[in-house]
């Protein structure tokens, strides 16, 4: 009976899916409630009421039926209780505190013996007690999954009982410290940071977890060394270079250890860009400051050049009104004079680097290129004479680098550019500014190349 049940709801459910009317699941609960299923027929009648508060029909029947339900659930619970059935009691009482609760929500009171809720907490203390005495024997039998599970048991009802919380802190972290500890034995320093890290999701101060993640970052951890360059020609630049590069790498390689290169001031061999080096020396080198990665650089043919200005003659026309007589006046373009001006500063050099794994001996990074910053000017400045109307300055707008009365309409445009070039700077960078320019585009040819490889 109970199984034709199940199967009756069931369809029932799928019949209901495509819609919510408070109707469709009173009639529901109706053909329920005639095959003696008041169980599933009082959550109908609820479904119903909730659906449509003022549903008469489904109110009167969800205080009949409803009473059935929980009439059947307290005899339940007081059969499960008599019987030591203790997580049976309270998963039946459970149910019957949901239900009440809902219904409750609703105006509809249903009634139980209000004893079982003493006996209730008295279930809830024995499961609780029996199951903390089971997860603390798993904890000492370094059973942690099983005392997790017994935890999950009681834990919902009270998850301050006794010592619960220090339980699942070692439960959820031992196994995780093991692991670590197993990773750090293998020099395994990945797998170690994955499961210290699981550890601080549970707990922040588990055992010496802080300090085995110290230790973690430090074998993790790369060093780096930089060279300044031998025998240049741009030592002011180089040295400038030196310590901007030195700086960023202190301040901003957060997982490498930046090495003093004192007193292997200079790389010899490895120092010329065009070759790998001397590999002995490398290792030498290496072995007696613990460097991964050497970083070496050097400037040459650099370059300050001014071009300009240079004064180009050009001819535009200037609008005037002329009058006429008393009633007639009309408009003339007259042809005037301007100079066109261009200059330009460049300052640049060539920037080589070479970034060398000195554990492997190999360039894993390497580049020859040009850096630089550079200024353009470009402005009109017109030739004030005679020739030109009105006042000594008179008004650009009035200007056209074409005579707009004696060229076709197709090949005419919009002077509005050309016209900004009459107030366009006139003044070039300093030197100076395209230095700090220039160096800085190099700073980040040096940036790009540590973040990406040096980890």
């Amino acid at each position: 009976m109970k199984k034709t049940g199940y199967i009756l709801s069931a369809c029932l459910v799928f019949v209901l899916c495509a819609c919510s009317g408070s109707k469709k699941y009173f009639k529901a609960a109706e053909k329920l409630e005639k095959q003696g299923l008041v169980n599933e027929a009082a959550d109908y009648y609820l479904e119903s009421l909730q659906r449509k508060p003022t549903n008469v029909n489904a109110r009167i029947k969800l205080k009949e039926v409803g009473q059935k339900y929980v009439s059947s659930l307290a005899s339940e619970f007081f059969r499960n209780y008599n019987t030591q059935q203790t997580e049976a009691s309270i998963e039946t009482f459970d149910r019957l505190k949901e239900f009440t609760a809902k219904t409750s929500a609703l105006n509809v009171g249903l009634d139980y013996p209000k004893s079982y809720e003493e006996d209730y907490q008295k279930a809830v203390e024995v499961l609780c007690s029996k199951n903390h005495a089971e997860a603390s024997a798993l904890v000492n039998q370094r059973k942690f999954t099983e005392a997790l599970d017994r935890i999950s048991r009681y834990k919902k009802y009270n998850a301050n009982y006794k010592n619960t919380a220090q339980l699942e802190i070692i439960s959820v972290c031992e196994p995780q410290y093991q692991s670590a500890v197993s990773a750090l034995e293998a020099k395994n320093y990945v797998s170690a940071a994955f499961f210290l890290n699981n550890i601080r999701y549970k707990s922040e101060n588990y055992k010496d977890t802080k300090d085995l993640e110290e230790l973690v970052k430090l074998q993790q951890q790369k060093s780096f060394m930089l060279f300044e360059p031998m025998k240049s020609e741009e030592k002011e630049v180089e040295d400038l270079l030196f310590s901007a590069f030195s700086q960023y790498a202190t301040q901003n390689l957060s997982n490498v250890q930046v090495i003093n290169n004192t007193p292997f001031l200079y790389l010899p061999d490895v120092n010329d860009v065009s070759a790998v080096g001397n590999v002995d020396l490398i290792q030498a080198i290496r072995k007696a400051t613990g460097a991964d990665y050497f970083y070496v650089f050097n400037v040459s043919d650099r370059k300050e050049q001014n071009v300009g200005p240079v004064k180009t003659p050009a001819k535009c026309y200037q609008e005037v009104q002329v009058r006429k007589n008393d009633t007639l006046v009309v408009t003339e373009y007259r042809l005037a004079d301007y100079n066109q001006y261009k200059a330009q500063r460049v300052y640049s050099y060539n920037f080589q680097y070479k970034l060398i794994n000195a554990v492997t001996n190999q360039i894993v990074s390497s580049q020859n290129t040009t850096v630089q910053s550079q200024d353009l000017i470009e402005y009109n400045e017109l030739v004030v004479g005679r020739q030109l109307a009105g006042t000594a300055q008179p008004n650009i707008n009035s200007f056209y680098p074409y005579n707009p009365q004696a060229t076709p309409v197709a090949q005419q445009f919009n002077p509005r550019k050309w016209r900004q070039l009459f107030t366009a700077k006139r003044d070039l960078k300093p030197m100076e500014t395209l230095k700090a320019e220039t160096n800085e585009e190099a700073q980040k040819v040096f940036k790009n190349s540590i973040n990406k490889f040096v980890k």
